[in-house]
């Protein structure tokens, strides 16, 4: 559930500096609407409630879905990949390195060291993959590698991805099939064309390199006519080419392109809508296929962003929104665009809503980067940890974006960003309904001066090092007694507030007491319906489960419920993992004796056959007293 944010959506923003397309974006988009309407009034009302609800929306916040996305020609910068980029990817943990951009139809890979052609802006060889495939290794990224489609040549594309998989091995994740390619002129009326090429390059790379993971169309925008014609392609086909169906966002346009984007446009409803509308799209589209769905390449504001808007600590706070709503709508990935090249250099290879850029040309050349205000958002996303979402009701939704995220442990963390000026705005105080009761908490704050801050910007009152570290924010310790927590959070910051259940609902393994073998999940899957088994006790985390107060028992792994397939209560029925829905046959009582009783049977959870064995089956039983009916708490 996301909270009510009215109706009505606007044509959306692709990417692609010498086109067109931005004039015709800007043409067709609605005026935005700013952040910071909440008044003085409304700030000295009750406090307003934030329900979160103690069940799954389905979707998960994971290690890779805040990537990074960088242009093909960086590959050829003797700094790219020999300076300290690594150790700011290390900061963000471990995720997905896009390389792709425009530049990617501008590039000409040669293993033979030909002479490029006079349409080449940068060439690319095997040296520049194994540094690259150095640095994936050294950061812990996956990469996905862009190819030129542009100027169509299926031979050399497929020789580039044989050197990418063996310089990259296992660090390879995919070759991505050009950028953008609905608007290529080639392709901006013939679909049939481009879906010919497309398959050409296929079945050229996949003959180079049998397996390979491929990934496309990559359109300016989900709802790109070129996307939905490949969507049409790949279900036709029975098991589709691709391994993701990625595609790009940019909210808004920058003057280069005739908009005029401000930081209250950014923070506004508006661009949250259309964010969630487009995630929305993207999903759909990938669920035809099976597939996950990427926004490989986006940031705020298309044509290489906005000076003041894009570059300024508001960035940030947008970051937090955009990688959190994106990821609860269900998509698999968002990677922001950004360079390595000196800050604040020339459009149209700087970019001002990069997240790292080198202070001076000489760092430039040598690859030293600093964190930019938009880096900050990341490294936020980052502390927020793994875990499902669940569904949040938020009637100030306009001015703080509220999620929360139960994770393995049975801890949840509730985000609170504020995207108020504090110019004209003073705290906002809300108060949360948790849907369970917790003991303690952890906060941490992402602040700086303003929303135009470039400098002094904290998470927990710790700055990103010049090495690219970032040392432990430091929390602020709090009591929360039951299942409600008032909490303030000031204009223009984000809190991160980590919540302790309270005991009895902390994760624990549930122990048959006749295998010995711990309740698990068939093959650790998340899915909905994925069956209910035992298995050796390893630490697994799908032999981790939180015992709810409100009577669930939910899957560490996956955030899921336990419980009878079908709300069946007849003797032998299933037990499977479901979104939490507060359904009866979701509901357990766990007795001190050892059994475990559905509400809505009234009967045991067993095992099949009263069976030992690794992957036998869980279900419910009559409760007799039988040793496969009684559990231990781990």
């Amino acid at each position: 559930m996301h909270e009510s944010q009215g109706s009505g959506h606007v044509p959306r923003h692709g990417r692609r500096l010498r086109r067109a397309a931005c004039a015709a974006a800007l043409a067709g988009a609605l005026a935005l609407t700013g952040a910071g309407a909440a008044t003085a009034t409304a700030a000295a009302a009750a406090p307003q409630v934030v329900t979160i609800a103690q069940t799954t929306t389905g979707t998960s916040l994971n290690a890779d879905s805040a990537g990074l996305s960088f242009e093909a020609s960086d590959l050829a910068l003797p700094g790219f990949a020999s300076g300290n980029l690594a150790a700011y990817l290390r900061t963000l943990g471990s995720s997905v390195l896009r390389i792709g951009g425009n530049t990617v139809d501008e590039t000409y890979w040669t293993s033979s060291g030909e002479t490029p052609p006079s349409w080449s802006t940068a060439t690319i060889t095997p040296a520049d993959l194994v540094a690259l495939g150095n640095l994936a290794r050294a950061s812990g990224w996956k990469v996905i590698l862009g190819v030129n489609l542009d100027h169509y040549d299926p031979a050399r594309a497929a020789d580039e991805a044989s050197y990418a998989e063996a310089d990259l091995g296992s660090s390879l994740q995919a070759i991505e099939i050009g950028n953008e390619p609905n608007l290529y002129s080639q392709y901006s009326s013939n679909t049939a064309q481009y879906l010919t090429d497309f398959q050409a390059y296929v079945t050229a790379i996949d003959k180079a390199v049998p397996g390979v993971p491929i990934e496309g169309s990559d359109a300016s925008s989900a709802t790109s006519s070129l996307q939905s014609a490949l969507v049409g392609y790949e279900a036709g086909l029975g098991t589709p080419n691709i391994t993701e169906l990625t595609s790009h966002y940019y909210p808004l346009t920058s003057s280069t392109c005739g908009g005029s984007p401000t930081v209250a446009d950014l923070l506004g409803t508006t661009t949250r809508d259309n964010e969630l509308s487009m995630a929305d799209d993207a999903v759909a589209q990938g669920t035809q296929l099976g597939i996950p769905a990427v926004l490989d390449e986006g940031n705020s504001v298309v044509c290489e962003g906005q000076q003041g808007v894009s570059d300024v600590f508001a960035s940030a706070l947008w970051e937090i929104d955009d990688q959190l709503v994106t990821a609860r709508e269900g998509v698999a990935g968002d990677y922001e665009h950004g360079t390595v090249l000196q800050c604040d250099s020339a459009k149209p290879l700087f970019m001002y809503y990069t997240p790292l850029c080198a202070p001076t040309a000489a760092d430039a050349t040598s690859g030293t980067l600093a964190a930019q205000p938009e880096y900050y958002g990341l490294v936020a996303v980052h502390a927020i940890g793994t875990g499902s979402f669940l569904n949040v009701t938020n009637p100030d939704w306009a001015d703080v974006r509220a999620y929360a995220v139960r994770h393995a442990d049975g801890t949840m963390t509730v985000v609170l960003d504020n995207v108020q000026d504090p110019a004209g705005n003073g705290a906002t105080t809300l108060e949360l309904d948790l849907g369970a009761s917790f003991s303690s908490g952890q906060r941490v704050d992402l602040t700086a001066g303003g929303l135009t801050a470039t400098s002094g910007i904290t998470l927990g009152g710790q700055s990103v090092q010049a090495n690219g570290a970032l040392a432990a924010p430091t929390g602020t310790s709090l009591t929360v007694n039951g299942t409600t927590l008032d909490v303030t959070v000031p204009a223009g910051s984000a809190s991160l507030i980590t919540l302790t259940p309270s005991t009895g609902t902390s994760a624990t393994t549930l122990v048959g007491g006749l295998s010995g073998k711990c309740l698990s999940v068939t093959g650790s899957s998340t899915a909905n319906g994925a069956t209910g088994e035992i298995y050796t006790c390893n630490g697994s985390p799908s032999e981790n489960w939180t015992t709810g107060a409100e009577g669930t028992i939910v899957g560490g792994l996956s955030g899921k419920c336990l419980e009878v397939t079908g709300s069946s209560t007849a003797n032998y029925a299933g037990v499977d993992i479901s979104a939490c829905d507060g359904a009866a046959n979701q509901q357990w009582t766990v007795n001190p004796g050892g059994t475990i009783v559905g509400a809505q049977s009234g009967k045991c959870l067993s095992v099949t056959g009263s069976s030992t064995a690794n992957g036998a089956t869980a279900e419910i039983y009559t409760c007799n007293g039988s040793p496969s009916e009684n559990w231990t708490e781990g």
